[in-house]
């Protein structure tokens, strides 16, 4: 272990660790006098092996040696100032295990800096020691250069990349086919089987429209009619409808609509009902306006298929009279179609 003593040894211990061995130093240092530089190096005796490693470590950087004995007479203080004034730059002390370095002001004779490096007498460090004091040395003289500084670079600015926005939700459309029965009031109405299509599309958050087709799979007989009187119904139409959460596997929607009714009434025979009078067997149909609301439930299958109930009722404007003749000279009156109707229908969704 070296032992150091002086503030100095913090910046000999920094500087090993930043400085490596290199050959021959420069020895242009500024203010110092033409030539080589001078090393006083003091010994305690003429073969002291210390000392003798040190001159060797000396002659490598180029340093101009001067070896002599310290005289006991002396005091080692005055021996120094003797070789500083004499044109030494520094005067090294070596004694065994321990060097004691002394080193003048730049353009002085008298001492700016000291050191005094030791190791173990029995460690045989005595060549790191003989090291290190030549290492000390080179570095308070200005015989190493220090490293050139890395030039401080800026990180390059980067732009911080704003997320982009969520794509707006795409607007959902539907259509569906289903079927079911639909009964009317009045004395010509009863049930008949129809089926739908429908298509909704997404208006705006959860308003949306839709439009709507019924087409009647069986006929309604009037049983009050004397002869057979077979009734239909077709209906198409539109309306505004309100579908919140339409992504979840169970919704809800409710609308409500405007529809034309193509009411269809079929005789069979000689004398048979019409929608305004009588006729020979055949075939009336008439058109009425009808407002309809509409209630539905979805639970969906899988990403874009569903299946769906809907409950709806509506009133037929301005009802058809349906009559009936039981003689060419006769007619009554049977019923009407409507006014109120409802039906309920089932069947499968798409979405795309």
């Amino acid at each position: 272990m070296i032992r150091g003593r002086g503030g100095a040894c913090a910046a000999v211990a920094i500087a090993l660790l930043v400085f490596g061995r290199s050959g021959v130093a420069a020895l242009d240092v500024p203010g110092a006098p033409p030539g080589p530089i001078r090393v006083a190096l003091l010994s305690t005796t003429p073969d002291d092996p210390l000392a003798g490693r040190l001159e060797a470590e000396l002659g490598t950087i180029g340093v101009d040696v001067s070896r002599s004995v310290v005289s006991p007479a002396t005091r080692i203080e005055d021996q120094v100032r003797e070789a500083l004034a004499g044109g030494a730059r520094a005067v090294i002390v070596a004694d065994g295990h321990r060097t004691d370095v002394w080193i003048a002001e730049p353009g002085s004779s008298k001492v700016g800096l000291r050191q005094e490096l030791e190791v173990d007498q029995d460690s045989g460090q005595q060549a790191i020691l003989a090291f290190r004091t030549v290492e000390f040395l080179r570095i308070s003289l200005g015989l190493v250069s220090e490293p050139a500084a890395a030039p401080v670079v800026s990180p390059p600015v980067v732009a911080k990349r704003a997320p982009a926005p969520p794509p707006p939700p795409k607007r959902w459309l539907t259509a569906d086919a289903m079927g079911g029965a639909l009964v009317s009031s009045g004395g010509g109405g009863g049930t008949i089987a129809v089926a739908g299509i429908g298509l909704r599309a997404q208006l705006s958050g959860v308003i949306g429209a839709e439009l709507c087709l019924y087409a009647p799979l069986t006929q309604a007989l009037s049983s009050d009619a004397p002869s057979a009187v077979h009734t239909s119904v077709w209906m198409a139409g539109g309306g505004v409808l309100l579908a919140p959460h339409p992504e979840r596997r169970v919704s809800v929607e409710i609308a409500a609509g405007t529809m034309a009714a193509l009411i269809r009434t079929t005789g069979t025979s000689s004398h048979s009902t019409t929608l305004e009078g009588t006729f020979d067997g055949g075939t009336d149909q008439t058109v009425r306006p009808v407002v309809y609301g509409r209630g539905a439930a979805r639970v969906r299958l899988v990403s874009q298929l569903s299946l769906r109930i809907d409950l709806f009722g509506g009133a037929v404007i301005s009802p058809p009279t349906l009559k009936a003749s039981g003689m060419p000279s006769t007619v009554q009156p049977v019923g009407t179609w409507g006014p109120a109707f409802a039906a309920g229908l089932g069947g499968a969704e798409l979405q795309f």
